[in-house]
């Protein structure tokens, strides 16, 4: 697909993007054919060996034009200006999915939702996505609100304090790909981070002695501020091995688990991964 201004690309596209937003949000919790997705990629804890916590990701399934990655329709969406409507159509069906795993008895501690900055810029976020976890009977803890890297222009100030408020109800703030994008010190500083998710680009540079001393410095600066650290784009053995004794919490990766459909997680995180000494 090429998004309108591309090289190739016309009115037509958004037109498309538009019309299978629609249909895709109003078959929420329903027995229509879900046109978005809903997959989670676990993550490990490596202090314990499970994977009780993950990240919501999302694909879209269109019946004439196939499986298109969220790389492609999610820019497309922030383009007709319904990127944050697409927030809070995935966070709705995370809950309802946590709901249902609950009832079945199911445990999974926390997944992680993917924000824009501008989503979470909005006036009254807080007070609506706390109304969305209640209805559904899910505690707040079990949802974490991730941002995003994206977004500069962004209301620095109302973001922060909507990360405040979020916080306070008991949402899990999280910042996602650190090392790839916007971030700034402020931010580090004045978001109320429980999370931080280092970015696959970091872990990369590990193979030079500056990479490793940058990698390490990055981790022990987060967690003396008091956040836990997620290594994501782990790959690898070698991988493993350092990330864990550069003292990351928490391990994301193909190594341990691709991204799979939400129906399919309990399938795949019973047995303790990959806990070593």
């Amino acid at each position: 697909f090429l998004l309108s201004g591309e090289q190739g690309g016309n009115g037509n596209n958004m037109g498309f993007f538009r019309e299978i937003f629609a249909a895709g949000s109003h078959s929420e919790v329903s027995g229509e054919q879900e046109l978005f997705s809903l997959l989670i990629q676990p993550a490990v804890d490596f202090r314990t060996g499970c994977a009780f916590t993950g990240e919501a990701l999302s694909r879209l399934n269109h019946p004439e034009r196939g499986t298109v990655s969220a790389d492609v329709f999610i820019p497309a969406l922030d383009i007709l200006g319904l990127g944050a409507r697409f927030d809070r159509h995935i966070f709705q069906k995370c809950c309802h999915w946590l709901h249902r795993s609950e009832m079945e008895g199911q445990r999974f501690d926390r997944i992680a939702c993917n924000f824009s900055r501008k989503t979470l810029s909005q006036t009254g976020i807080a007070r609506e996505l706390t109304r969305i976890v209640d209805s559904y009977g899910v505690p707040c803890h079990k949802l974490g609100i991730e941002i995003t890297e994206q977004d500069p222009e962004t209301d620095r100030h109302r973001l922060t304090e909507n990360l405040r408020q979020l916080k306070a109800a008991g949402f899990r703030i999280i910042l996602d790909d650190y090392g790839s994008g916007v971030t700034s010190e402020h931010d580090l500083y004045n978001f109320p981070l429980d999370i931080v998710k280092l970015d696959r680009s970091l872990l990369l540079k590990t193979g030079t002695e500056k990479g490793r001393a940058e990698f390490r410095r990055l981790v022990e600066t987060f967690t003396r501020l008091g956040a836990e650290v997620v290594c994501e784009g782990i790959e690898t053995e070698d991988h493993d091995r350092f990330v864990r004794e550069a003292g990351c919490h928490y391990g994301q990766g193909y190594l341990y688990f691709r991204s799979v459909s939400h129906d399919r997680v309990f399938e795949l995180i019973r047995p303790p991964i990959r806990n070593e000494a």
